[in-house]
């Protein structure tokens, strides 16, 4: 009887000590961001071996399989910006079609899988992929386009557990801004 009750407890002590090595790994794995937040005051997330630690800990524990709850299939790991030429026939800069752009984004998944979205057409773009807190929400991409008087934005940011593009028009008229969801994973 003694040593089923030693075995027992063996196995309780040894199933606790996964599931908080599963627990604080995957807290770590996806709650800190090895890039910088610009905008904060030491904007590390996570200091390096705190956060090697954790991956260890979450990789060891069953990485992507699933003994727990697992988000790797729709959390975005990083983003990456494809701007180039709408329309390279057109060679005229008098026509305003010249300075067209198409833009599109790369999105990795914690998964490995990296999928392009088409966003549409701005003027006079340039992208940025550095992380930023803005109104509580981490931005991992922005694109800024301006061009005449109008200005366009597109911004990547995680949202509610989720993660979406959304493009912001301004108006050159009255200055508002129209929002459109994009990309909503």
């Amino acid at each position: 009887m003694e040593g089923v009750l030693r075995n027992v407890a063996l196995g309780i002590i040894a199933i606790a000590v996964f599931l908080g090595v599963r627990y604080v790994g995957s807290t770590i794995h996806y709650g800190c961001s090895p890039e910088p937040i610009v905008n904060v005051d030491g904007g590390d997330d996570c200091a390096p071996p705190f956060f090697l630690v954790g991956k260890l800990g979450f990789y060891l524990t069953g990485g992507p399989l699933l003994p727990l709850w697992n988000r790797d299939a729709t959390t975005v790991r990083k983003i990456s910006w494809n701007i180039e030429k709408a329309n390279p026939a057109v060679t005229s800069q008098d026509d305003f079609h010249f300075y067209e752009q198409k833009i599109a984004a790369d999105v990795t998944t914690y998964d490995g899988k990296t999928k392009e979205y088409d966003l549409g057409t701005a003027y006079g773009c340039t992208a940025t992929t550095t992380n930023e807190l803005q109104n509580n929400t981490i931005v991992i991409g922005r694109v800024n386009c301006y061009y005449a008087l109008t200005g366009t934005t597109f911004s990547a940011f995680k949202h509610n557990k989720g993660f979406r593009i959304e493009r912001y028009d301004e108006s050159a008229k009255d200055g508002s801004i129209a929002t459109t969801t994009l990309v909503e994973i």
